[in-house]
């Protein structure tokens, strides 16, 4: 079921007590019902005595916890506290501050920091499995200060590679926005052995028609591509206020994940909720 439409206060009413927030996880992790992990079992015994249920399979005797496999192993946080992180990260195009998450659902900051980080983390292993196929579009961009002319890379600058899958309309299906970090603190050219990489890392290997630009320039820019970058930066400046090197590349990718589930008329919520309950759920591809 889609949530998306309702208010905070209309999720935070719907999903009110640990069992119901259970009950939802349940029924994303195991959609057609209890599976046993080790031996692909139907049937449970449940134990409710502990703070998340746990389910013992009734062949094979494996126990498994509600939580185990999903982005909540480990955490000692409510679970309806993991579910409204989930729903407000999900529900606008500003994102969520740490600050913000934590006034809202009642968390330190250093709590409300790590179950973001997380979803980001999980969001991220998503997109690795999901790779650029079809008629693929490469364009570098700059995030950080106005683009200037210089030769050299100013401090604030980041260099970016912005891929696009397009479909036969020539529209672009799929976004990846990564960051290139360069050896030389002043270097201003991306290399050919970054595009290499970018190329084995997120573009399936028998993909033939591959356009790559990377002068800033060219006559032969792809503007499409240049203004993905430009609404990420402005994204990530109104929302963040700006970030450095050392998470940028988590922020960019939870862009691109917004992007890609919207230009689907994809329920973001519900994916994301697949994503993070589901076991195994990083392997949820996008594409």
């Amino acid at each position: 079921m889609d949530f998306s439409y309702m208010s905070y206060e209309q999720f935070k009413s719907r999903f009110s007590t640990e069992d119901l927030c259970a009950q939802y996880i349940f029924h994303m992790k195991w959609p057609e019902g209890f599976i046993c992990p080790k031996c692909s079992h139907r049937h449970a015994y449940i134990t409710k005595t502990r703070k998340h249920p746990l389910y013992e399979c009734s062949d094979c005797r494996y126990q498994a916890s509600l939580i185990s496999g999903t982005i909540m192993e480990g955490s000692r946080t409510e679970l309806r506290k993991w579910l409204l992180a989930i729903f407000l990260v999900s529900r606008t195009d500003q994102g969520t501050t740490a600050m913000s998450l934590s006034n809202l659902i009642q968390v330190t900051y250093k709590t409300a920091w790590l179950i973001l980080h997380k979803i980001r983390s999980f969001i991220q292993n998503s997109d690795t499995q999901s790779l650029l196929s079809g008629s693929v579009r490469i364009h570098s961009a700059i995030y950080g200060r106005p683009f200037n002319p210089s030769v050299h890379r100013h401090p604030q600058e980041h260099l970016l590679l912005v891929g696009s899958s397009s479909n036969e309309s020539c529209d672009s299906s799929y976004i990846k926005i990564k960051h290139i970090q360069l050896s030389s603190p002043k270097e201003r050219h991306i290399s050919r052995n970054e595009i290499r990489t970018f190329r084995k890392q997120h573009i399936e290997t028998d993909t033939q028609n591959v356009e790559i630009i990377t002068g800033f320039y060219t006559p032969q820019r792809l503007r499409p591509l240049l203004e993905i970058a430009k609404q990420a930066s402005s994204w990530i400046n109104q929302t963040f206020h700006g970030l450095g090197a050392k998470h940028l590349q988590a922020y960019l990718d939870e862009f691109c994940y917004r992007r890609n589930l919207s230009a689907r008329n994809i329920s973001i919520f519900t994916h994301l909720s697949e994503l993070c309950f589901s076991e195994n759920g990083t392997h949820i591809q996008m594409i």
